[in-house]
């Protein structure tokens, strides 16, 4: 088997498992349903004036409300190399003829695919919170969604990799993606911050993600789109970087 086949082979197992398996699929609606219908209507009077520019807090969680379901679903993935670990699969793959770049990639891929479709999902919540935009907006709001679910999934992969138990794994996961989503700016908005978190909001990659998103569909952000473009793309480059080398040193 080539590569590239091995790289398709691997996508199509991991989106098998996906679509059969009903509490992602429930997670996938429930999660931004939650946060952008819930949690977004009950803060919107008591933080929404303090937002400007005409838009409402339900508006403004509407990008953050992406970035958590890619979080999530990207980060997550890493657990199917755990299970694969678990149950003998990945000692079948690593022993195949093919190289590790191709598991990867494959897992990868499988992975980003996945988490933009959840993506996607979350983005069609846009009419229900007041979010409208043009098909040419969509177009630049997906290919964001697309490079973060990319970076996203690599850092989830290289994880995986790392870890031996489910356990661990959630344990480290959470430890992660919490930090990641509450300091991007999804929440709420740099501005006003203290100096020592607003340093830490642009640190953090997926800031970068969240702003591109709010960019895409004209909302006010923080940056210039340019800029988030290539920060995001940065991110994926080190997501994939990281989930080759961690990888790799798992299978030696």
């Amino acid at each position: 088997m080539s590569d590239l086949g091995a790289v398709v082979a691997l996508t199509k197992r991991d989106l098998l498992r996906f679509t059969r398996d009903r509490s992602q699929l429930l997670g996938t609606v429930g999660r931004p349903a939650i946060w952008m219908l819930l949690f977004g209507s009950g803060l919107r009077r008591s933080v929404g004036g303090s937002l400007g520019a005409g838009i409402d807090y339900r508006q403004f969680t509407y990008a953050g409300a992406i970035a958590m379901t890619i979080l999530f679903g990207g980060m997550f993935h890493g657990i199917t190399i755990v299970w694969d670990r678990e149950f003998g699969m990945l000692r079948s793959v690593l022993v195949a003829p093919i190289s590790r770049a191709a598991i990867v990639g494959g897992k990868t891929c499988a992975g980003a695919t996945v988490t933009l479709l959840q993506a996607v999902v979350a983005a069609a919540f846009a009419p229900l919170v007041g979010v409208h935009y043009g098909v040419g907006e969509a177009l630049v709001l997906l290919l964001a969604m697309g490079v973060m679910s990319l970076g996203v999934t690599g850092i989830g992969v290289a994880l995986g990799s790392r870890m031996q138990t489910f356990e661990g794994f959630g344990v480290v996961s959470n430890f992660v993606v919490l930090p990641l989503y509450f300091l991007s700016g999804g929440v709420f908005p740099p501005d006003g911050l203290p100096p020592w978190m607003r340093a830490l909001v642009v640190a953090n990659p997926v800031t970068y993600g969240v702003d591109w998103m709010r960019a895409a569909i004209g909302q006010p952000h923080t940056f210039d789109a340019g800029v988030d473009a290539v920060a995001t793309l940065g991110f994926a480059v080190v997501g994939l970087v990281a989930a080759s080398l961690a990888f790799r040193r798992t299978a030696h």
